[in-house]
């Protein structure tokens, strides 16, 4: 979860002092009415790796064989997925995802392996049987242990990382009102 230490977070640390209204009154209670009293978005932005940067891309834009990280590489991909209070990011949702696709002959690329969340569909029922049976069932921390694997695309650290700064950079000028490309908000 990224935190920005800017002006707005300065001001929910002075207004989380201001709250205290008894000894049983603790942080977190408080910053959960700050947090519920703000209204509260989702930004998506999609990422398109050209090189080695990260180039934001049109959220609509269907992918293919000329948007190849390199000449003869796989089109890497992220939508990543902020919670937006105000004007300010306060985390990232863990459905936020990388994906490597292969181009083809035909330009179209390789459908997304949906085995993991084919797994996950059928894990939480395949658990209850096991309960009911006496039998402890795991299936579900293993298909969300899978998807999470998945959702990193098996890009190095360092990779996704910077595909977060980019993301953070895009969405931030998109909440200030600024014309953004690749960056779409949801009103929850």
């Amino acid at each position: 979860m990224h935190l920005s230490a800017g002006p707005q977070f300065l001001r929910y640390i002075e207004l989380l002092s201001e709250l205290t209204d008894g000894p049983r009154q603790d942080a977190a209670s408080k910053l959960k009415y700050l947090m519920s009293s703000q209204p509260r978005r989702i930004a998506g932005c999609h990422l398109l790796l050209r090189g080695n940067r990260w180039m934001p891309v049109s959220v609509n834009k269907t992918l293919g064989a000329n948007d190849r990280c390199s000449p003869s590489g796989a089109v890497i991909s992220a939508f990543l997925l902020a919670v937006i209070e105000g004007d300010m990011i306060i985390g990232w949702m863990k459905n936020s995802a990388f994906s490597v696709q292969q181009p083809q002959p035909d330009g179209t690329l390789t459908p997304l392996d949906l085995t993991a969340a084919a797994l996950a569909s059928q894990a939480d029922s395949a658990d209850m049987k096991a309960n009911k049976a006496g039998i402890i069932g795991v299936s579900s921390l293993i298909a969300a242990r899978r998807i999470e694997e998945q959702n990193t695309g098996h890009l190095p650290s360092k990779l996704r990382e910077a595909a977060f700064e980019r993301a953070t950079v895009q969405i931030l000028d998109k909440l200030q009102g600024h014309s953004v490309v690749g960056v779409r908000l949801y009103d929850c």
